[in-house]
C-alpha cells in the first residue's frame, strides 16, 4: 500500500501523495522532471514537488546494485557545490539534487529513479528486454546510433532478447520527456494497463517513431520499454490518460 502522505526534511509543509492535473512537473528533490502522482505540498501556491522515489529514498538506507557488486550506495539530499559536476551513470545528465552515491573509489552517482529501473520486462507476447551497462563495441543504440551517450559515460541501455536492438536510457527519457505537449493528467482509473498503454502510443506518435520506421525501431520493443521507464520516472502511471488522436491499434 502506498505511503498517502510524508513530512520530509527538505520541506516546512507536510507532502501528500497526489496526482499533478498538467503534464509535467519538476521534482524540488532530483531537480529533474516528473509526471503523474508525485507527493505534493497541499498549501496553495506552494508548488513543492516530489518524485515518489525522491520522497521515499531517505528511508531506504544502503543500497546494492548488480551493476556494482563491491559498493553499496548511499542516499544524500545535499545538493552539489556549484563548481561540482556530477554525472548520473545510467542517463549521463547532471546530477543536481538528491542522488545515490556509491562507496567505490570512483564514487559513481545516481539519480534515484534511475537506480530503481527494473532489470529485466517481458509481455504478453513474449517480446523480452533486459538492461544493460553499457553496450557492446559492435552495437549502436538505435535513437542516437551511438554506442556512447558521452565522451565520459556509456550509459545504460535496454537491449532485447534476441540482442538486435538497443535503446540508451538516457535516449528513451528525451524521447518521453520532449513529447508530453498534450498529455492530460487525470485522477487514477482501474485502467493502469490501459492508459500506460495510451502513454507509450502518444509519445510514439510525437516523436515521429511510429509509422514509417515501425519496422526500423523495432515498435514492440521500443513499447516495452517505454512502458518500464515511464512508471520509473512517472510513480503511478494509472493516473495518466492521453487524448489519442490517431489510434494505431496499440492494448
Amino acid at each position: 500500500m502506498a505511503i498517502t502522505s510524508v513530512q520530509h526534511s527538505s520541506h516546512k509543509h507536510q507532502l501528500k501523495l497526489m496526482c499533478v492535473k498538467k503534464s509535467n512537473y519538476q521534482c524540488a528533490g532530483c531537480k529533474g522532471p516528473g509526471l503523474g502522482s508525485c507527493y505534493q505540498c497541499n498549501k496553495k501556491k506552494c508548488g513543492f514537488h516530489l518524485h515518489e522515489e525522491c520522497a521515499l529514498a531517505s528511508a531506504s538506507g544502503s543500497i546494492t546494485h548488480p551493476f556494482f557488486k563491491n559498493s553499496h550506495f548511499i542516499f544524500h539530499d545535499d545538493e552539489p557545490q556549484s563548481d561540482t559536476i556530477l554525472l548520473c551513470v545510467a542517463c549521463g545528465k547532471n546530477v543536481q539534487g538528491f542522488m545515490y552515491k556509491s562507496s567505490s573509489n570512483k564514487a559513481h552517482v545516481l539519480h534515484p529513479c534511475c537506480l530503481k529501473l527494473p532489470h529485466n520486462k517481458t509481455n504478453d507476447e513474449g517480446v523480452n528486454v533486459n538492461l544493460r551497462k553499457n553496450l557492446s563495441l559492435t552495437s549502436r543504440c538505435q535513437i542516437c546510433q551511438s554506442r556512447k551517450i558521452s565522451k565520459e559515460i556509456k550509459g545504460w541501455a535496454y537491449v532485447s532478447n534476441c540482442g538486435k536492438h538497443h535503446y540508451h536510457v538516457a535516449c528513451v527519457k528525451k524521447l518521453i520527456f520532449n513529447n508530453l505537449n498534450t498529455v492530460q493528467v487525470l485522477e487514477p482509473t482501474d485502467g493502469g494497463e490501459s492508459n500506460n498503454s495510451n502513454l507509450t502510443l502518444q509519445v510514439l506518435q510525437q516523436s515521429g517513431l511510429a509509422g514509417t520506421k515501425v519496422r526500423e525501431f523495432s515498435f514492440p520493443i521500443l513499447t516495452l520499454i517505454l512502458k518500464v521507464i515511464i512508471p520509473a520516472i512517472s510513480g503511478n502511471v494509472s493516473s495518466i490518460v492521453l487524448n489519442i488522436t490517431d489510434n494505431l491499434g496499440l492494448g
